[in-house]
């Protein structure tokens, strides 16, 4: 009769326990996710390349291929030209990422670019477009967004005389 009784007592304390075990909980959280159309990023085919123009080793200002307008050109060669980069995708935020700085090279000499960035939803807006920081949002409107890449050079004392050539890199990503 002990082992019965002293079972039943351990059996209830087990059942007790049991009975009372509401430490844990749970909780839920809800999961989604919006897919959109590829982004493009997409050299003009125009306006396809940062070109300062032919200018003197001994350029005493600073060289400047403005991104809005060539009328706002200071030291540049008669023939420059800008990179425009047409963005496609869905509207909304985008983010923009550059190289604030382009290093052009010629054999073992270099110079340094440092690059204006301006941009806007319509391509006949490149004169009147807005400054794009790299890291900063731009709007897709319309599908569309349009960048143009222009920069300066330090003023040149001797520049050893040759062809510079550098590469500027974008890249874009949904917010």
């Amino acid at each position: 009769m002990k082992t019965i009784l002293k079972s039943l007592i351990i059996a209830t304390f087990f059942v007790a326990l049991a009975g009372t075990s509401y430490a844990q909980k749970a909780a839920t959280a809800p999961a989604s996710a919006e897919i959109l159309q590829d982004l493009t990023l997409v050299l003009d085919g125009t306006l396809n390349a940062i070109n300062f123009g032919r200018i003197s080793s001994t350029t005493p200002g600073a060289i400047v291929l403005s991104a809005n307008n060539a009328a706002n050109n200071i030291n540049t060669g008669s023939v420059t030209n800008v990179a425009q980069f047409n963005l496609g995708g869905a509207n909304g935020g985008v983010t923009v990422f550059y190289d604030p700085t382009v290093t052009l090279t010629s054999g073992s000499d270099n110079m340094t670019v440092t690059t204006q960035v301006v941009g806007n939803a319509s391509a006949a807006n490149r004169a009147t477009a807005g400054a794009v920081a790299s890291g900063s949002t731009v709007t897709l409107v319309s599908n569309a967004f349009f960048l143009w890449v222009g920069g300066s050079i330090p003023a040149l004392t001797n520049q050893v005389v040759g062809t510079y050539v550098g590469t500027f890199n974008v890249s874009a990503e949904y917010n």
